[in-house]
């Protein structure tokens, strides 16, 4: 499986923990690459702010650090976690109405979707972000 099909089924995880009102806003593949952006984004936020400590580790290593910062992240739901994650979420969902709607669903899909990634998936997560 390569990474696109990957990324793809992480995306679906979320979008089939979402209630949608009307399955125009989700379900289509706009749906999905939105969905991996944002994780993406997440990602990449987290490589970012652990960068110093991964400097010297060896791929293995660095995808089992972020493995563990992402479970971590997605079991603790800090305050600060929230409001970073929020903040992405708003700004990929651009239509105020539709974050309203689902913005809050999508960060507690994205939140427990986290919560049980493989390491392959953190794997594809990683690399695809690469920072």
């Amino acid at each position: 499986m390569n990474n696109t099909d990957s990324l793809n089924l992480i995306a679906q995880k979320v979008i089939n923990q979402v209630k949608p009102k009307n399955s125009e806003n989700f379900g289509a593949i706009i749906t999905i690459l939105m969905v991996i952006s944002i994780i993406l984004t997440l990602v990449r936020v987290i490589q970012e702010c652990n960068k110093k400590q991964v400097k010297l580790f060896d791929k293995r290593k660095k995808y089992d650090y972020f493995g563990a910062e992402i479970r971590s992240l997605s079991f603790k739901k800090t305050w600060y976690t929230k409001l970073t994650a929020k903040r992405i979420i708003r700004k990929h969902l651009n239509n105020k109405s539709v974050y309203n709607e689902y913005g809050s669903q999508l960060l507690d899909a994205i939140f427990n979707t986290g919560e049980s990634l493989t390491d392959d998936e953190i794997i594809t997560l990683v690399e695809t972000s690469n920072v």
